[in-house]
């Protein structure tokens, strides 16, 4: 039977994030069970956005360590990231009174965003028409990463330190034994462990249920679509402010685009004609060419939404050596690498090492301590 001091319940930038810091603080025998392929849940899914112009201090906080962490990942790992900047851009001077509002609080906050006037859209966004521009935010700490380069390289990274990995292997259920963790069972085998992280996303429920502890998840389904490859377009990704829909260049030069359409908690990923048509509609009227383009492919994915819209992270109380990192309300890559450092500190030190992260654990549901989160977009 083996034996490690952590086991990690998913593949996605989450598990591998956490995988890696602990093996950078020295935490011995780590490894990530993931029950189809790395990345293969919500991180292959995403847009790939990075920011920290939130409105609720929690994501704030852990969002400006995340782009640090982010910073270094990058040089150390080559990891494809690009400060390039967020865009939010409105069409009626409601919504730009509220971005002034919204600026307002980051300012207070360490986050640098300003007004910027039409000449500066230009410049940063060329092929964006600002016909119909009422006024703009810009978040200059915001940026970009590739998920797929991001997964490979912390896998490899990991792997290089010594972290396990098996794919391909589900788990069935976490072993308890009087409210303290024994390890995990598998469709392959029992692993022991002293630790035991829950990093998933919609399929939460699964693990978490048979303990009787609630993640107050709902995996809700969210779509994003991808054009044909273009020359620069737009460096920052940019935000419709009064549909929250998004649209970022990757790397490559193709567009993803995404925002939300109505779908019940639990539907199933299938494609949707309507997204396609509401995505092309909202973005055509900042991007007249748009109808013209081709337009690759569409997918679906989960937003593991909370009803406060902020992640699940640190110990579960009800068991000592259970721990969970989700419900991350569409945030989760961009929070990945701040969320693997969180989780490492409170399993070798005790505490998340930022005091905000306190206020994120499951007992704010069961005391009515939720975090209201305005800034919610796709």
């Amino acid at each position: 039977m083996m034996r490690y001091e952590t086991i990690i319940i998913g593949g996605g930038i989450t598990g591998l994030a956490t995988a890696f810091s602990l093996a950078n603080k020295g935490a011995g025998k780590v490894v990530v069970l993931e029950r189809n392929y790395l990345g293969s849940g919500s991180t292959f899914r995403s847009a790939g956005g990075i920011r920290a112009s939130f409105t609720s201090k929690e994501h704030i906080a852990l969002m400006k360590r995340s782009i640090e962490l982010w910073g270094k990942l990058a040089s150390e790992l080559s990891i494809k990231y690009a400060r390039s900047g967020y865009l939010w851009l409105s069409s009626t001077e409601k919504g730009f009174e509220k971005l002034k509002a919204y600026m307002k609080l980051h300012n207070e906050s360490g986050v640098p965003t300003r007004i910027v006037e039409e000449d500066f859209v230009k410049q940063v966004a060329p092929h964006v028409d600002t016909s119909r521009l009422v006024g703009a935010l810009f978040d200059p700490l915001a940026g970009k990463a590739s998920p797929f380069d991001t997964i490979y390289k912390l896998y490899a990274a990991a792997r290089s330190l010594g972290v396990e990995f098996r794919t391909e292997e589900n788990v069935e259920e976490i072993i308890t034994h009087q409210s303290v963790v024994q390890g995990v069972r598998t469709s392959n085998q029992r692993l022991e462990a002293e630790n035991v992280v829950v990093a998933t996303g919609a399929y939460v429920h699964e693990l978490l249920k048979p303990l009787s502890v609630d993640p107050h998840v709902e995996p809700i389904p969210h779509y994003a679509a991808i054009t044909e490859e273009f020359g620069r377009l737009f460096d920052p990704l940019i935000i419709d402010f009064e549909s929250g829909a998004y649209a970022v260049q990757t790397f490559h030069g193709n567009v993803i685009m995404g925002v939300e359409t109505p779908e019940k908690p639990y539907s199933s990923l299938e494609v949707s004609i309507k997204f396609l048509y509401k995505v092309v509609k909202e973005w055509s009227k900042w991007l007249p060419w748009l109808p013209e383009v081709n337009i690759l492919r569409h997918w679906p994915g989960y937003y593991e939404v909370t009803p406060d819209h902020h992640p699940v992270l640190g110990p579960v109380n009800k068991y000592e050596g259970l721990y969970v990192a989700t419900g991350f309300s569409g945030h989760g890559f961009m929070m990945g690498p701040v969320t693997g450092e969180i989780i490492a500190n409170w399993i070798l030190r005790g505490d998340p090492g930022i005091p905000e992260a306190r206020n994120l654990t499951l007992e704010r549901f069961e005391s009515g301590k939720l975090i209201q989160e305005l800034a919610v977009i796709g």
